[in-house]
């Protein structure tokens, strides 16, 4: 408990840039977790459609908004990593003075560095749990904003918009939704405005761990060599 007080002190008189990693740590998780729930959105309709005729174009296209998707996941991944190191360079050089002296008094490097890495998870868990507590409320704006950015997408990295029904065929997004065709017409109900709660906290969790995994590793790793270099010199 005395740890957890301490880091808490630590974090309070640090505001600035706890509050900077808690911030970008919940901007992080909100964007990767879109970019993954947009793979699964398309996945989802995929497998609705993916046993009716004249898919080869689709086809196509579905491959493009999955690559798009995942470069924009592995990018997400590589500016997060940098913006992240250099939000825990920065609050490690502020307590530097706080590290020599625990130093000094004879604690162990080992403490020092827990010490260190549970000082950095406390502003990122208040990030992750206001990042689930929206995601969470506001759901169905989620969703709804989720459907809307793909065809901007399509359109910003020219992705054409592929007609894959024969005249025979109409998509019904929502099954009290209505439409006519001339002659015999086929009616298809696809679910593809709702994602699970259970898919998006999926997402949100696999990103979780990483951020996690990744500041803790940051952390230790860069206390570490700190406190070396420190006592070197």
């Amino acid at each position: 408990m005395k740890n957890i007080r301490y880091a808490y002190a630590s974090v309070s008189y640090h505001k600035k840039t706890s509050f900077s990693l808690g911030l970008f740590s919940g901007l992080f998780l909100v964007l990767s977790t879109s970019i993954l729930n947009l793979i699964d959105l398309e996945n989802t309709f995929y497998q609705q459609v993916k046993d009716l005729a004249n898919l080869s174009d689709y086809l196509k296209n579905h491959q493009k908004f999955i690559h798009l998707f995942l470069v924009m996941y592995i990018v997400l991944l590589v500016v997060a990593l940098f913006i992240i190191s250099l939000l825990l360079f920065s609050t490690l050089r502020l307590k530097r003075q706080d590290m020599l002296k625990w130093r000094i008094m004879g604690f162990k490097r080992s403490f020092i560095i827990k010490q260190a890495v549970l000082e950095t998870l406390i502003p990122l868990m208040i990030g992750i749990f206001f990042a689930a507590f929206a995601l969470l409320v506001c759901q169905h704006t989620y969703e709804f904003l989720l459907i809307r950015i793909k065809p901007i997408l399509a359109a910003q990295f020219g992705i054409e918009r592929v007609t894959f029904f024969s005249p025979n065929f109409v998509v019904e997004s929502t099954p009290n939704q209505v439409m006519t065709a001339n002659g015999n017409t086929t009616f298809i109900s696809l679910g593809i405005t709702n994602l699970p709660i259970s898919v998006i906290f999926k997402a949100f969790l696999k990103n979780c761990l990483i951020l996690t995994g990744t500041t803790t590793l940051v952390t230790s790793i860069s206390t570490y060599s700190f406190l070396k270099k420190r006592i070197q010199y």
